[in-house]
């Protein structure tokens, strides 16, 4: 490779992401998410999205082996103090966090642009990260207001 790692992480820097909450609940009831923003859509029918979730990551054995059920939950650019929660590694991240039932027993984030509520389709090698298909059981679309966005390194805000 002629560039570094750091170099690259710089560049990929430049593309601009929304950011999201992943959610889950294992199999003994302990509720996990994790912030993301490597979020797309890969298919319309069926109704697949994916997002990648890194290997050393506390949650990656609960989104790649254990759960298979997870919700994908687009933050509003109020909901950052969330988007900073579930990046840091605060062992207790549901304390004060509203959430509800998505249907499938998963936490869906209350105040959400949208959430996706999956069904784990298939999992990926990519790298140090696993890639997470999920298909695409419910949807919902939340209130309407500023997707929380991320480039550069930084949080930021749509301006006209």
């Amino acid at each position: 490779m002629s560039f570094s790692p750091r170099d690259f992480r710089d560049c990929l820097g430049q593309f601009a992401t929304g950011v999201a909450v992943v959610t889950t609940r294992a199999n003994n009831g302990t509720k996990a998410g994790i912030t993301i923003n490597s979020f797309a859509s890969v298919s319309l029918e069926p109704a697949l999205v994916l997002f990648s979730v890194d290997r050393r990551a506390a949650t990656h054995e609960l989104f790649a082996g254990d759960c298979n059920r997870f919700c994908i939950n687009i933050l509003t650019q109020g909901q950052q103090p969330l988007s900073e929660l579930f990046s840091s590694p605060v062992q207790d991240r549901w304390e004060d966090v509203l959430f509800e039932d998505d249907g499938h027993g998963v936490p869906k984030l209350v105040g959400s642009l949208a959430t996706f509520s999956c069904k784990r389709h298939a999992i990926h090698d990519g790298g140090d990260h696993s890639i997470i298909v999920g298909q695409v059981k419910d949807i919902g679309l939340g209130k309407t207001g500023d997707p929380l966005l991320y480039y550069g390194g930084r949080y930021r805000i749509l301006t006209d």
